[in-house]
């Protein structure tokens, strides 16, 4: 299988968790994690670490667009 990007938006709750998690596991990945609150994308990261793929993160806010 090819080297892959996968961006999930709001990675640090419900659906979008449970989705980096699972892909974490997917060999050739890489991860980009969008949130809203930093921390919490520094502890997914953190507990993703063991997982063989890049993860990067992102911190957007985009409830408020203006």
């Amino acid at each position: 299988m090819p080297d892959r990007t996968i961006v999930i938006t709001g990675a640090t709750d419900g659906l979008g968790r449970a989705l980096s998690d699972a892909l974490a596991r997917q060999p050739a990945t890489t991860l980009i994690l969008h949130g809203r609150n930093q921390s919490r994308l520094d502890e997914l990261a953190t507990t993703l670490a063991d997982a063989p793929l890049s993860i990067h993160t992102i911190r957007a806010d985009f409830s408020e667009l203006a």
